[in-house]
């Protein structure tokens, strides 16, 4: 059932006990919001989907005809778990990063179901043409810049820390892919600071640290690694309960070797003849630490900041720098 949104983005979906769906859709004024539980897809299924409905709204409004929004496969397609299609038993590299502690931000939090969320948008052209000129792409020199915010957060001490930042990456630009569930990896982008770290110095480093980290064999073997824990047949025989309580466990000491998460959607594209009837798409993301997400569309980026701390200075330093080089930065009201 389709309401009129009134609770704060990233409500709690999933309700232990009940057996109510992983996803919901409401709508404000002139926007459509869909928010999904990450356990039933992706950013790219969500994004499908949600170009499903507005193409279909959009249809009713406006008498358009139907065009193919999503560029979605079969329906078995859809559904494929892609993991175990692409999974290769054979090592492809060696492991460029071994984790480690990283820098974690520290202060009071805001109420459980709250989010301190920021959102601006600022000409795809201007950032693009910024971006450049500085050799890089963008999501390269938005690293580098959320890398910077995050260590004017920290003390001497604290910078014994490296700060990581974990990037998803969508494995359907590695695999000839159409599955609408879950098919993406991550790298983790970590810099060690010191005293006198210049903006370039950080940026020369993540460039080099994604030509390493979005080579096809480091792909793989990331890939292969998670899902090799998954196919091991030892783990079929241990109790749910206590699997349960290893996951847990695991993704609590895992979350302490990333400091941040930034998410790119890249451009989002849809059929010409919806354009003039919409003015963008936006993306924000639930989190128990500081997440950026963005996308585009046509000659808008969107980017939002989400944090469960009422800090919001790291968030200020992101916009202020921003400003500062020169990009005309609105905020979404």
């Amino acid at each position: 059932m389709i309401k009129k949104e009134k609770d704060v983005p990233c409500s709690a979906i999933f309700s232990p006990g009940r057996d109510n769906l992983l996803y919901k859709v409401t709508y404000n004024r002139d926007s459509i919001h869909l928010e999904v539980f990450h356990a039933l897809t992706d950013g790219t299924g969500a994004f499908c989907f949600l170009a499903d409905l507005v193409k279909a709204y959009l249809g009713l409004l406006h008498r358009i005809d139907g065009e193919d929004a999503g560029g979605a496969g079969t329906l078995e397609e859809q559904e494929e778990d892609s993991f175990s299609r692409y999974y290769s038993p054979v090592r492809t590299a060696v492991q460029i990063r071994k984790s480690s502690r990283a820098y974690q931000m520290k202060g009071r939090k805001v109420a459980q179901a709250d989010m301190k969320i920021m959102e601006y948008t600022v000409s795809v052209k201007q950032l693009l043409q910024h971006s450049r000129a500085c050799q890089v792409s963008i999501t390269v020199y938005l690293t580098a810049v959320l890398l910077q915010a995050l260590s004017r957060k920290m003390t001497e001490a604290q910078k014994k820390k490296p700060v990581v930042v974990m990037i998803p990456v969508n494995l359907r630009n590695y695999y000839p892919s159409k599955s609408m569930t879950n098919f993406f990896g991550w790298m983790e982008i970590e810099y060690r600071f010191h005293k006198k770290d210049s903006f370039e110095d950080i940026l020369l480093h993540v460039k080099k640290r994604f030509s390493q980290e979005l080579l096809l064999e480091q792909v793989a073997f990331r890939m292969n690694h998670y899902v090799r824990i998954e196919k091991n047949l030892l783990l079929k025989f241990i109790p749910l309960g206590i699997k349960n309580f290893f996951i847990r466990l695991g993704t609590g000491l895992g979350s302490g070797n990333v400091s941040a998460v930034f998410s790119n959607m890249s451009a989002l594209r849809m059929p010409k003849s919806y354009e003039p009837y919409i003015r963008r798409f936006g993306v924000i993301s639930s989190t128990d630490k500081l997440q950026m997400c963005a996308c585009s569309y046509r000659d808008t980026f969107y980017f939002s900041i989400t944090s469960k701390l009422e800090d919001v200075s790291v968030q200020e330093d992101i916009v202020s720098f921003l400003k500062a080089e020169g990009l005309d930065l609105a905020e979404v009201p």
